[in-house]
Order: structure tokens, then sequence, then C-alpha cells
């Protein structure tokens, strides 16, 4: 299907990010304006995010914990040397990766989008990130953002909705919150909502001045 260029069947949301134009323009803008020097990616699943993040030439990993997903994105991804995907779950690809020196060393932008249905590893993720990385900026896909209805969230009940009160519960360091400074009526695509969650001043004085963003307190 690859092959033969029927998008609409392995680009099923519509292009990377669910086909959210703002949301791309939002991450192409920390990338370039914190120097991002890697892309750690949760939730590879036909790869095309992981195929637009490739396009900036910095290494990429991604986990994949389906079988038929990751065998399928590594063929997709064959020709490009800078992408490496695990099939494994995010947790013990994050811990393998985390034991490299050079990787942990590097300013990464994680992009968070392994919770489906009853699997939800998203705490973990954060704080395992949280724990063993340097230098870091999350961004989560499918979160709950305040005050604008417009945008989907993802909600598994109780205490594992995708909202402030699930972040406020993770043992993280002090990491600073932005939410999209975009309406939902002007983004396109599947209109997920997002949360960008920024390590040490430095990084965060960064994205401050990012027009796409905006500060929420904890």
């Amino acid at each position: 299907m690859y092959r033969i260029g029927l998008h609409k069947t392995f680009d099923p949301f519509g292009g990377p990010m669910n086909g959210q134009t703002a949301r791309l323009e939002l991450v192409r803008s920390i990338l370039e304006t914190c120097q991002i020097e890697q892309v750690i990616e949760t939730g590879t699943y036909h790869g095309t995010t992981t195929e637009w993040f490739s396009q900036f030439g910095f290494p990429v990993f991604s986990a994949e914990f389906h079988p038929r997903w990751a065998s399928f994105s590594k063929y997709r991804m064959a020709n490009r040397s800078n992408v490496h995907i695990e099939n494994s779950d995010s947790i013990h690809a994050l811990e393998r990766w985390s034991r490299d020196s050079d990787i942990v060393s590097r300013r990464t932008l994680f992009y968070l989008d392994a919770h489906w249905g009853e699997h939800l590893p998203l705490r973990q993720e954060l704080e395992l990130i949280s724990r063993k990385f340097n230098s870091w900026i999350a961004v989560i896909d499918d979160f709950n953002v305040p005050g604008d209805d417009g945008y989907g969230f993802d909600n598994y009940g109780a205490g594992r909705v995708l909202n402030m009160d699930y972040i406020r519960q993770c043992k993280i360091n002090n990491a600073a919150i932005f939410f999209p400074n975009v309406s939902s009526k002007w983004e396109t695509g599947a209109k997920r909502g997002s949360v960008v969650l920024v390590s040490g001043e430095d990084l965060a004085a960064k994205c401050r001045a990012l027009p796409l963003l905006k500060l929420t307190p904890r």
C-alpha cells in the first residue's frame, strides 16, 4: 500500500501530527528556536510523524509496541539512516536509550503518543524522562487544552484523563507548562489538543518567546 501511494490507508489521520498545521508549525518553531539535537517519539504507528521529523536531519528514535506497525514503519524509513525504530513498549525503550550517554546529553524533543485504549504509560514516561535526560521538551498529544473545548483529548476514566490534574500527579522536576496559543477554530485536521512541558529555565525562556505557545501556571 505504501509503495503504490494509497496515502489515506497508511496516513489514516490525515498526515503528520493528525494533519494539524498549527501543531506542525508550533513544533517546527520549537525545534529551531531551542536548537533541538534529536527527537524521541513514543507511539510510531505508521511512521507518518516519524517521517516528518526525519527530514530535519537529526537522530530520530521511535518506539512502537505493535509488531506489525513497527515492521511497516521500519520499511517506510529504510532509506533514512537517521531514524531508529524499536518494536518495544515505550518504557523499556526509554530505559534503554537513557543508558546511552550520547543520547541523554543531547537537547531532546519528546513526542509522546503511545497512549491508546487502556494502555496509558504517560506518567511513567514523564517521570523517567525527568530523572534520566539532561535537557528536554515533551510534546504530549491528545491533551485537554483549558478553555478551548474544540480540541479533543483522551479520557480513560477517573485519574486517567489527560489534563492538568494528571500532570500535577506526575513526579517531574519543575517543568514549565505551555499550551497552544492557537484557537481550535484555526487548527486543521483532527484538532487534538496538546501540552508542552519544558525542563530548565534556559529552554523555558526560549519557549516563552514563541508566539504559538502560552505559559500556564502549575
